[in-house]
């Protein structure tokens, strides 16, 4: 596609990938993403040992501490996210990138994005529009 535009709309627990053109007259919902592991709760959380990349050497197991335990989760879905825009990046299916997410969760985005993603992204958006419905997002995310 010419001039293709992606939008992800995410936050830590659930994300939505949009794709439209230059007029950005229609968004097509490309896929949608959930992270479960981002909403249990934190006794649930603490439950899962079987994690291979829970802790260091240097910090304390995440599993010890709920809190902890949450942000390796968001962390985790962050990278997933951007290694599907980098997979997106790859096959050519977006020239341009716009993301929407809450301020810690775009910090996230940011950090795990490459920085090929990053020289395409020409907004980002502090703002969780997850739950917006689908023809209102047009009107809050500008795209001009």
């Amino acid at each position: 596609m010419a001039d293709a535009l992606w939008i992800l709309v995410a936050n830590a627990s659930r994300a939505k990938l949009f794709a439209t053109d230059e007029r950005a007259e229609r968004w097509d919902l490309r896929e949608e993403f959930q992270h479960e592991e981002s909403r249990m709760p934190s006794r649930e959380l603490m439950g899962q040992f079987d994690n291979p990349n829970a802790g260091t050497l240097h910090k304390p197991q995440p599993e010890n501490e709920p809190d902890a335990r949450h942000q390796l989760e968001h962390e985790r879905f962050a990278r997933e996210l951007a290694q599907r825009l980098e997979r997106g990046l790859n096959d050519h299916a977006y020239d341009r990138l716009v993301i929407a997410a809450p301020p810690e969760f775009l910090g996230r985005l940011r950090k795990m994005i490459s920085r090929r993603v990053h020289q395409r992204l020409m907004l980002d958006m502090r703002a969780d529009y997850v739950n917006v419905p689908e023809r209102e997002l047009p009107e809050r995310i500008p795209l001009s």
